[in-house]
């Protein structure tokens, strides 16, 4: 059945609006007669007239013909509704945190040799006797005791070398070459051996000496995880190759002016010569060295009173020049840096400690172990520094 909706809208609004009683508007205190009003059926006729189009607005004929429904009424909040409230974390309520979990640094014993109160420690046991010092690797170690004798071993195993030694041997980062200057027949020889099982000589190979009174003396500098070992002194620079055909070749013509101040595990470390067998300026570097003598530098270092470099040539640490000259016996931190520069770091002694000089030692790529002496009473113990955490802990010891 058809429906005239507007007839029917406007018949009862029409009743609605005749059953609507407005009273007067009250007069007011000494207001001043004034014309009639008429405003309050001009309300009422505007909201009649809002009430018809919104009626006929819910309504719409779509154009395939068929009715729709009335719209569903959009959502409102009365005042009295409160606001559902927003995402919030209570003052009692934690915010997550982003912090990494700090690094426990082990406080075991060493797992490299160690000095310690000139106690010698190798893989967790007191080696006899007393000792200054020890250097070396995995495939072995060399140590001075007090009485100023060298000793070479493997694990626990100790050897003594024979003979005086008016200039130390040097043995190579991974432990497993050691090469001296001595008189031999009466004649001053570059010679070593291998520290495998039997301590298979190198070989060796003439070499005039020098002389410690006027500072001419040859030095072993350095000697090679694969066996090259560098002799110098004011007037002698030589390459040994024993095990390239017990070769040598001059260094003052194929590196003239560089000194070779020692082999690490990212190669030899050179200075450009400035006065003397010691460096007093220049600029340090990483270089390796080939079988003809020719350096290739392969990087930079800190200018240094001692540097070490971690096995697998990922970090060095060093001391800056000048700091561990006359009587210094213990210094409060060590400065490290990756190899390759990227990272640095400070690694500062436990409280009321200081590093023993020129002791520290990589355990691996990450972890340097050092004695450090005590501020108070001078006494010793063992301290482990994490390059990557740039922190110090003490260390439980035998």
């Amino acid at each position: 059945m058809s429906v005239d909706i507007e007839e029917a809208l406007g018949r009862e609004l029409r009743e609605v609006a005749d059953g609507l009683h407005i009273p007067a508007m009250p007069p007011l205190e000494q207001e001043t007669p004034r014309a009639q009003r008429h405003w309050q059926p001009l309300l009422v006729a505007a909201a009649v007239v809002l009430i018809v189009a919104g009626a006929v607005a819910v309504v719409a004929i779509p154009r395939d013909g068929q009715e729709l429904g009335p719209a569903p009424p959009s959502p409102s909040r009365t005042e009295s509704e409160p606001s559902p409230p927003s995402p919030s974390r209570t003052e009692s309520e934690p915010s997550p945190s982003r912090t990494e979990p700090v690094v426990t640094i082990p406080t075991t014993a060493p797992t490299v040799p160690y000095v310690l109160e000139q106690r010698l420690y190798v893989d967790g046991e007191q080696v006899p006797g007393t000792w200054w010092s020890v250097d070396g690797g995995d495939a072995g170690w060399l140590a001075q005791r007090t009485d100023y004798t060298w000793w070479w071993g493997r694990g626990t195993e100790t050897n003594e070398m024979t003979g005086s030694y008016d200039v130390p041997p040097v043995i190579s980062p991974n432990g497993r070459y050691v090469a001296e200057v001595r008189i031999d027949n009466g004649e001053g020889v570059v010679t070593g051996f291998d520290t495998g099982p039997g301590g298979e000589g190198l070989g060796s190979v003439p070499v005039d000496l020098g002389d410690p009174q006027d500072g001419s003396a040859v030095f072993i500098r350095a000697v090679t995880n694969d066996g090259k070992v560098i002799a110098q002194g004011t007037n002698t620079r030589l390459l040994w190759l024993p095990l390239a055909g017990n070769g040598t070749v001059d260094l003052t013509v194929t590196a003239p002016g560089q000194l070779i101040l020692g082999s690490t595990a990212a190669g030899l470390v050179v200075n450009d010569e400035a006065g003397g067998i010691e460096p007093a300026e220049g600029e340090p570097y990483l270089a390796k060295i080939s079988d003809d003598g020719e350096l290739t530098r392969i990087g930079a270092v800190p200018p240094h009173d001692f540097v070490v470099v971690s096995p697998g040539a990922v970090w060095l640490a060093w001391t800056p020049a000048g700091s561990t000259g006359g009587e210094v016996t213990s210094i409060p931190k060590l400065e490290a840096q990756t190899v390759d520069r990227t990272q640095q770091a400070t690694l500062t002694a436990p409280d009321g400690w200081g590093f023993r000089v020129r002791a520290w030692v990589w355990e691996d790529d990450d972890y340097v172990v050092s004695p450090v002496v005590s501020d108070r009473d001078g006494g010793e113990r063992m301290a482990r520094c994490s390059a990557q955490t740039a922190r110090c802990v003490l260390i439980n010891t035998p």
